[in-house]
């Protein structure tokens, strides 16, 4: 299996620059950096929350952890929450669980990017399946995903949620 068709087609027709990686199964990001040979700081995870304006994208280094706390004084939500095994697989269907592509406008949500991933040169992401992922230069992935920069992870030494 390659990435998933709707994703290809998108990332065409965006006319950016990218490189499709086929790799080993990985079921976490982390694994996904581990089979790409690269740094978990250079994987872009994508995290789904459900907020009252709608599902949200939250691309944060695989490295990094969520802070709950944050990401609602950024959503302006304090009832946000990550989106169970059920709705991702309800809403994202086309996508195996756990490797939705952080591409908001392809699937119809907003898009919150921690700020260690807006200066990087290169970012990998999920395809849509859990054997492949797309690879760009880190300016192309911000102009095609157009994300509202934030710092969204927990600080090291932080209580884990998540």
């Amino acid at each position: 299996m390659a990435i998933v068709g709707s994703i290809k087609c998108y990332l065409d027709e965006q006319g950016l620059a990218y490189e499709t990686v086929r790799h080993r199964q990985a079921l976490t990001s982390g694994d996904e950096a581990r089979a790409l040979g690269v740094t978990p700081a250079e994987v872009a995870k994508t995290i789904v929350v459900r907020s009252q304006g709608g599902d949200a994208l939250v691309v944060l280094p695989a490295s990094a952890r969520l802070d709950m706390h944050k990401l609602r004084d950024v959503l302006g939500d304090n009832h946000a929450r990550l989106a169970s095994e059920e709705e991702m697989q309800a809403a994202f269907n086309e996508f195996e669980l756990g490797a939705v592509p952080p591409l908001g406008e392809l699937i119809g949500a907003r898009v919150y990017l921690d700020e260690k991933l807006e200066q990087m040169d290169e970012v990998v992401f999920a395809g849509g399946t859990h054997m492949d992922s797309v690879k760009m230069s880190g300016e192309d992935f911000l102009k095609l995903i157009h994300p509202r920069v934030a710092d969204l992870t927990q600080e090291p030494g932080a209580e884990l949620l998540y």
